[in-house]
């Protein structure tokens, strides 16, 4: 048998690697271009986005990890851009959503789902092979970003799986007994629970440490999260509830990604419709923008379809003299 330990100057290796591009790609993030990123997706919060990107370049720099990269509490209102903001970080730190793995928590509230799922089915169970949708992926690929949304929602013997995976960045399959690494990943946590007594509690604090004193002895005093839960977690954020110009700027960046979901693009849309699908959104705003999701689809899906049919690449959108919306080839765009 070959001994490897013989076959070159390891040390030397070493030093070599990190001095290349081999060991600095994994270790160095742009801030600059990532603050960039997660604010082309990520409207009306640029206060937690700035940190965001600032905290991942200071931790991603690390050369030994005994923990995740960072863990990050997401608070606020449905629909403020918490989950958006999860998605842009996997794609800019990751290369793709896709290396995002999501959990909805309210699909963890059983105990038999809390702990088979994460981690699979004991030896000798049905499906116990297959092992758990969050080892065994790890397993396969430890570079994610992995998502609980509304966590608040769990089963307890979720938050017991939390306090191992933040406290020693692994976790152990158990049909296997194989332990997945979670100190390249990213994990996020999102709560939409008592998101108004939270906001009335920091309100008009200005100094960090203060809000996040509060916060975390409101959420452990209410039950939501357990005290030694929050102290595993390197940052929590308070997303604000969005106000109007920023909805319409999140509406134009839902109407692009439509667009492109049909193959084409859009260079305009009239002020006029935009403020009518705004409006339309603000007799539902309690579910937040994933309701203006629908109403642009339903706004603007069928005009898409009508135009492509055509093989029209670019359009735009205006209002006709009846109200209705009109979509037609753009002005000096080619358009098949």
């Amino acid at each position: 048998m070959t001994d490897l330990n013989k076959m070159t100057d390891w040390s030397k290796l070493k030093e070599m690697v990190a001095g290349s591009e081999l060991g600095s790609k994994s270790r160095t993030v742009d801030e600059k271009l990532l603050l960039e990123h997660l604010q082309s997706r990520v409207k009306g919060q640029d206060h937690i986005v700035t940190d965001v990107a600032r905290l991942i370049r200071l931790s991603w720099e690390k050369q030994e990890r005994t923990r995740p990269i960072c863990s990050l509490l997401l608070l606020g209102p449905t629909g403020t851009g918490k989950t958006e903001l999860a998605k842009a970080m996997a794609e800019y730190l990751f290369g793709s959503e896709k290396d995002m793995l999501r959990f909805d928590c309210s699909e963890l509230s059983s105990p038999d789902m809390a702990k088979s799922r994460l981690t699979g089915s004991s030896a000798g169970f049905k499906d116990s092979e297959s092992g758990g949708q969050l080892t065994r992926p790890m397993m396969a690929n430890p570079r994610r970003l992995v998502l609980f949304d509304e966590v608040e929602k769990a089963h307890p013997l979720v938050f017991d799986l939390l306090l191992q995976l933040l406290g020693d960045g692994r976790l152990t399959e158990q049909s296997t007994g194989r332990t997945a690494d979670f100190t390249q990943s990213i994990v996020v946590l999102t709560s939409n629970a008592i998101a108004d007594q939270v906001a009335k509690a920091v309100e008009g604090m200005d100094d960090y440490r203060e809000m996040l004193n509060a916060i975390k002895t409101l959420l452990s005093e209410s039950g939501t999260f357990r005290p030694e839960i929050m102290g595993r977690i390197d940052k929590v954020y308070l997303f604000k509830p969005l106000e109007g110009m920023i909805v319409a700027e999140i509406a134009l960046l839902k109407i692009a990604r439509l667009a492109r979901e049909y193959g084409m693009t859009v260079d305009f849309v009239a002020p006029e419709l935009l403020l009518q699908a705004l409006e339309a959104n603000l007799k539902v705003s309690r579910f937040g923008i994933r309701e203006l999701e629908r109403i642009l689809f339903d706004f603007f899906a069928e005009q898409l379809v009508a135009m492509r049919e055509k093989k029209v690449t670019h359009v735009s959108f205006r209002r006709g003299d009846d109200g209705k919306i009109v979509c037609e080839p753009s002005a000096g765009k080619p358009g098949r």
